[in-house]
């Protein structure tokens, strides 16, 4: 895992800045502790910061073909890069080194960009410049694990980077927020889609490839669209039964011992959840021993350390844990200046902590990040299936029903089932596309209202935008894949993906997460609908392939999350924090103050649990005083 960044010039003149790629680079340390370097020539300069884990003697980078005057800086991991060198060997390529970079510089050459992209298998954002074609390609892998900022600039340039705090050192950068993207922070606790937080800066799309050739317009390609794979998929006859079964098991070994290739220590995390659990068992069945990495808190009702330490004991795992205290808000101030854009979903703080602890003994670690949104493990779906009960309910009975428990005193213990009750009730009225989107959503059109101030434009603002989007590109599934797929393009690609990416990479650890391998997501949009949901319980062919391999207690447990007890630590030892940052006179220019004051009266006093609208608060208010002048 890596940082990337470079720029692209139009003019034939003009020649790239040495010192702003020394500063973009250097910004992006923290992604790669270690190696450096860049590389400049006419119209390009490309920066790199390693994390060496595959060619560790060999792979530096950008890496370059001066005969062939093709140069790449990449992040990320080509699985399956064993097997293309192969390929590429037996066609006649000779490799200088071990690393699988040089497959992409010696695939590119021999396969050009489009039949190169349709072989890999990984995880990856790199930048490749054909100096014969006088072309650059920017590439994002299929499901966005890896990032990729860019920003043009009024005369055609082009900048980009792994992370936004490298574009702020450019010419392009503006310092205005976008206020689309901030209207969707404020919504959902994250940026949500291709935008940024700053005007003019893109994020490129997963499965998306740009070409940037100077004096042309800028491409943009989908070289892997999941709705047309999901909808041939669903239009063939579903997959299901024992053949099923077993086809997924022979992914998920393939897909898990893909990412088994390191000469650097490695390791996994494990919740005490069944998708961790299920990797670590199929972890140990191709490699022992192995040493497993889990997070708990204090706050009982939150923590899942008992069960990650049964699953650990039962698999013969040699066990970490730790618990995450909030005594002082030191490791909120520190998170809060390793986040480059805005962020809050409440359990990067655990997840953060978890990355340090495993950087300790580890270089690269395995997740189950994915497996909910392959077979729908989130409470969501089985909420979409009660949602077609109750939305035949009269309007006026949902309303009375959605005042009075509206009414009822929060709780706050981890999501629990009022919780659970009133953001259902809260969408029950809504079809069934804003209903799903609903349940991500921090706060009503109604309080939304009451905290923006008149200068952002809430008239023209359309907080479920981005879900429906989603949810009509895929007309023909069934309503649960529907729901899968608008899954894959949100929540999946701008929360929990940021949150893994920014939290290990703070770390310089890596994290491979197998049920994101494309090819078993492929598999599984092709499954019928009672594989994944069944009544209201999904994971169905992964809990019945489990069997046997992890505690039959783990595969009965229901979702628990990672979410982090901001409620309590808000109104105790935040309390002071919270309370300067954001009633100061600066803090949010853009919100009404008062608005704020109230919540945070109605939190502190016990009235109402606004822990997570005020949790968004705080992150971004000391995003902008970390950031706002780097």
């Amino acid at each position: 895992m890596c940082g990337v960044c470079g720029m692209a010039l139009s003019s034939r003149e003009q020649k790239p800045d040495p010192v702003l790629l020394d500063q973009m680079t250097d910004s992006l340390t923290h992604r790669g502790p270690d190696g450096r370097g860049t590389w400049c020539a006419a119209h390009i300069g490309l920066g790199h910061r390693r994390l060496a884990v595959i060619g560790v003697d060999t792979g530096a980078q950008p890496m370059r073909d001066a005969a062939r005057d093709v140069a790449v800086t990449f992040n990320g991991e080509i699985y399956n890069f064993r097997t293309l060198r192969q390929d590429l060997e037996n066609q006649g390529a000779v490799f200088r080194t071990e690393s699988d970079t040089e497959v992409l510089l010696q695939g590119y050459v021999a396969w050009g960009m489009e039949r190169l992209l349709s072989r890999l298998v990984g995880m990856f954002a790199f930048a490749l410049w054909d100096g014969r074609e006088r072309r650059l390609y920017l590439v994002r892998d299929r499901l966005g694990v890896k990032p990729l900022y860019w920003a043009e600039g009024a005369n055609g340039d082009l900048y980009f980077a792994s992370e936004l705090r490298a574009l702020r050192r450019t010419p392009v950068a503006s310092q205005e927020l976008n206020e689309t993207a901030l209207l969707h922070y404020l919504t959902l606790g994250y940026v949500i889609g291709e935008d940024a937080i700053l005007q003019g800066v893109r994020q490129l799309a997963p499965g998306t490839m740009l070409t940037w050739s100077p004096g042309e317009p800028i491409q943009e390609h989908c070289y892997w669209n999941l709705a047309e794979i999901w909808m041939a998929r669903q239009a063939a006859r579903p997959t299901e039964g024992a053949s099923a079964a077993e086809e997924f098991n022979q992914l998920l070994d393939q897909a898990v011992g893909d990412r088994l290739e390191s000469e650097v220590p490695l390791g996994a995390f494990l919740s005490g959840g069944l998708d961790s659990s299920l990797i670590c068992a199929r972890m140990l069945a191709q490699r022992s021993p192995l040493k497993t990495f889990s997070m708990g808190f204090e706050e009982r009702s939150y923590s899942e350390l008992p069960w990650a330490q049964l699953v650990a004991e039962e698999l013969g795992t040699t066990h970490h844990d730790a618990t995450v205290t909030c005594e002082n808000p030191a490791l909120l101030l520190e998170v809060a200046r390793h986040l480059d854009e805005p962020f809050a979903d409440t359990s990067i703080l655990p997840t953060y902590v978890l990355c340090r602890e495993a950087r300790q003994h580890l270089t690269v670690a395995l997740s189950g990040d994915g497996g909910d949104e392959l077979l729908a493990g989130y409470t969501t779906h089985a909420a979409d299936r009660l949602h077609r009960v109750f939305h035949g309910v009269p309007a006026p009975l949902l309303a009375v029903a959605r005042a009075l428990t509206m009414q009822l005193p929060d709780q706050r213990s981890k999501v629990g089932p009022l919780f659970k009750l009133k953001q259902f009730l809260g969408g029950a009225h809504r079809n069934a596309c804003d209903a799903h989107g609903w349940w991500r959503m921090l706060q009503s059109e109604e309080e939304l209202r009451a905290l923006v101030s008149p200068d952002l434009p809430l008239a023209d603002f359309d907080a479920l935008a981005p879900f429906r989007a989603a949810y009509y590109a895929v007309p023909t599934l069934n309503p649960l894949d529907r729901m899968l797929y608008v899954d894959y393009r949100t929540w999946l690609t701008s929360d929990i993906l940021v949150k893994v990416d920014r939290a290990s990479m703070a770390h310089g650890l890596e994290v491979r997460s197998p049920f994101l391998d494309h090819r078993l997501v492929e598999f599984c949009a092709g499954l019928a609908p009672s594989e994944k949901l069944r009544g209201l319980r999904g994971k169905h062919i992964m809990r019945r392939v489990s069997r046997g391999q992890v505690p039959d207690g783990v595969i009965r447990r229901k979702k628990a999350g990672f979410n982090s007890p901001v409620s309590h630590w808000i109104a105790g030892p935040w309390k002071e924090l919270v309370h300067d940052t954001l009633l100061s006179r600066d803090a949010l220019p853009y919100l009404r103050g008062e608005g704020i004051r109230a919540m945070l009266e109605a939190h502190q006093s016990g009235k109402r649990d606004h822990g997570y609208r005020l949790f968004a608060l705080l992150m971004l208010a000391l995003w902008q005083q970390y950031h706002e002048n780097e």
